[in-house]
């Protein structure tokens, strides 16, 4: 990474933005007003489209001027789609918008001026996220997990990063750990706010109120509202009102068409889980050693304490023999000098 020579980003860089799909046809129009709304030239944007669907998209984006559509019938994994659209991208900058989240309108400037005010960083992404459960009425965050983490929907990266990594082709889901190099690229981080709201569904690729299950000190309650990021009626009207009972009826869609997903997303819960439990038993035992040291610890304060009890008898009983043996040195020394007196008396009374 130290020997890779990064090019000097213009004013407005073109950019690609990248959109893997499969069979999420009720996303896609609010996926092109997502598109539509950015505050970016449209004239410095290029939309790669990777569509290996059995309900392919093509007829809802061709007429955008903007996008380069690509049709596959091999099924692939969203590791190789993804590694797929970097080879179709012209841009000097990669921005990814997956096809059933919601972008905020500053999505592409966000990362791009926070790419060309941090030039010796190759990737920007968001460690903190927020997630919509609209089955609790509740908004949570995820996050923030470290300065060089961030989930693959939210990242935007030089064209450069693509000499030195990739994906790993049979990753059908969390797959930003092998591109990100075990997170040990440059990185920066983006505002949430402007970056993404994701919100759970019951065609999630994985199911996110599983997150919930989970012990993680990282996941708490959001004070944070869908208005705070979402400002558009007709999306939101979608994702809080809609996106069920059209996701219902939208059978292509429903993640058992996806065999190699749920298996991979089985694993990942797994090894999840047994992560977790791992953690909460270290935890405990953490607990058990502090709770020892603090046992002994008190146990050393009253033995302290005791011995402190039995030092101050014993100095109130020298201090007591002091007293006696200062008397009793008196009085013998009385009665030496009463005898020498004596002694004294008798031999004048002779005389």
């Amino acid at each position: 990474m130290q020997n890779l020579k990064l090019e000097k980003l213009p004013k407005k860089p073109f950019v690609s933005v990248c959109t893997p799909t499969f069979n999420r046809r009720p996303f896609i129009p609010i996926m092109i007003q997502c598109f539509q709304n950015q505050k970016y030239p449209k004239d410095k944007i290029e939309w790669i489209i990777i569509d290996d669907g059995d309900d392919k998209i093509e007829e809802l984006v061709s007429h955008i001027p903007q996008v380069k559509y690509f049709k596959y019938d091999e099924k692939m994994t969203l590791g190789k789609k993804r590694n797929l659209m970097h080879e179709k991208c012209k841009g000097d900058i990669i921005i990814y918008m997956d096809d059933d989240d919601y972008y905020p309108p500053e999505r592409i400037s966000h990362a791009v001026d926070t790419l060309r005010n941090n030039p010796k960083k190759l990737c920007a992404g968001s460690s903190e996220m927020y997630i919509y459960f609209k089955h609790i009425h509740k908004m949570y965050q995820f996050g923030p997990y470290g300065p060089t983490h961030s989930t693959a929907g939210t990242f935007a990266f030089r064209k450069e990063l693509l000499k030195i990594t990739s994906y790993d082709n049979n990753a059908c889901l969390a797959e930003e750990r092998h591109f990100l190099k075990e997170y040990t690229i440059p990185f920066v981080q983006l505002d949430p706010k402007k970056t993404i709201l994701v919100f759970s569904h019951v065609q999630n690729t994985f199911d996110k109120k599983t997150l919930l299950d989970m012990p993680n000190d990282k996941v708490k309650v959001s004070d944070k509202t869908v208005d705070d990021f979402l400002k558009e009626p007709e999306i939101k009207k979608f994702f809080m009102e809609d996106i069920d009972a059209i996701l219902e009826k939208y059978e292509p869609g429903h993640v058992k068409n996806k065999p190699d997903v749920i298996k991979q997303t089985q694993e990942i819960h797994k090894n999840r889980m047994d992560t977790a439990i791992k953690q909460q038993k270290q935890m405990n035992e953490y607990n058990h050693i502090v709770n020892k040291i603090q046992q002994g610890s008190t146990q050393y304060e009253e033995k302290m304490n005791q011995m402190g009890s039995t030092i101050q008898e014993l100095s109130l009983e020298n201090n007591q023999l002091k007293e006696k043996v200062k008397y009793l040195e008196d009085k013998i020394r009385k009665l030496i000098m009463d005898q020498i007196e004596k002694k004294k008396n008798e031999q004048n009374v002779n005389k």
